[in-house]
């Protein structure tokens, strides 16, 4: 899922300079017992380490690409360049509103691909929406999740951030109803992980704001995405939404006592 793309990037997390990403301080015995047996996450330790492990590919590998990203590309090109991305999304969305038995979000998911890929030119231009037909996610784990199949055990993994059993094995089913992976003559190798790359690149852009704003209280980074992506993903399966406006809270570190006064220095009389 996009999600699990988007939160992969969280090396800024522990970071005090956003435009420095600092690798994340070991978790204190405490922090590490409480986190043991956290239900839905029986795999918790091994998931720390591939969570550690991503903070060093993105510090490393993937924040200096997309910087470099945003800093040569107008952003009226990564706009259309967006577009695009989710253009191609549409028909896997289409496929999924059918199982889901969702007619009028069917309707509008071929509607969009349809004039999005002719009259806004291969989907840079977002025209459908301009029409009032807004882009509406949906996939293969939703379909999965809306039939009542549980999410199973949570999954962190590399690159790709947060995820859960259904998520990966929706997103398995998704990629065969990727046009790019369907129609003959698009379907070459270097197109297919291009789109990756460009994927990847552009969700670490858009998510850039919301991981330093977590970044600024949470003293568990790791449980505190953890917690948005499942109830963005439970949200998303009961049709509600989700914003990271909407999560708890996010404990920040304690507050410094205050300093002490200073002695009187006048005598007494």
């Amino acid at each position: 899922m996009a999600l699990g793309v988007l939160i992969a990037s969280i090396a800024a997390l522990n970071a005090g300079d956003p435009d420095a990403a600092q690798p994340v301080a070991a978790p204190s015995p405490v922090v590490r017992a409480m986190h043991r047996h956290t239900p839905g996450d029986p795999w918790e330790g091994v998931n720390r380490r591939v969570y550690r492990l991503n903070l060093s590919l993105d510090k490393y590998l993937l924040r200096p690409v997309t910087e470099s990203y945003r800093r040569l590309l107008p952003k009226t090109l990564r706009g259309g360049i967006h577009n695009a991305l989710r253009n191609w999304d549409e028909p896997s969305i289409f496929f999924n509103n059918v199982l889901q038995l969702r007619p009028r979000q069917a309707g509008a998911s071929a509607y969009r691909f349809a004039v999005n890929s002719t009259v806004g030119v291969a989907g840079l231009v977002d025209v459908a929406d301009r029409t009032g037909v807004p882009h509406e996610e949906n996939d293969f784990s939703l379909t999965l999740g809306r039939y009542g199949v549980p999410a199973g055990p949570y999954l962190y993994l590399p690159f790709a951030g947060p995820s859960s059993v259904r998520d990966l094995t929706g997103d398995v089913v998704d990629l065969f109803t990727n046009p790019l992976t369907r129609v003959r003559r698009l379907r070459t190798k270097l197109l297919e992980k291009t789109q990756a790359v460009v994927s990847v690149v552009d969700a670490r852009v858009r998510v850039d704001d919301d991981l330093q704003n977590i970044a600024l209280g949470a003293t568990d980074p790791y449980a505190s995405l953890r917690s948005i992506y499942t109830q963005r993903i439970a949200a998303q399966v009961s049709g509600d939404e989700f914003s990271l406006g909407d999560a708890p809270e996010i404990p920040g570190a304690p507050e410094p006592p205050p300093a002490p006064k200073p002695a009187s220095s006048t005598p007494k009389s």
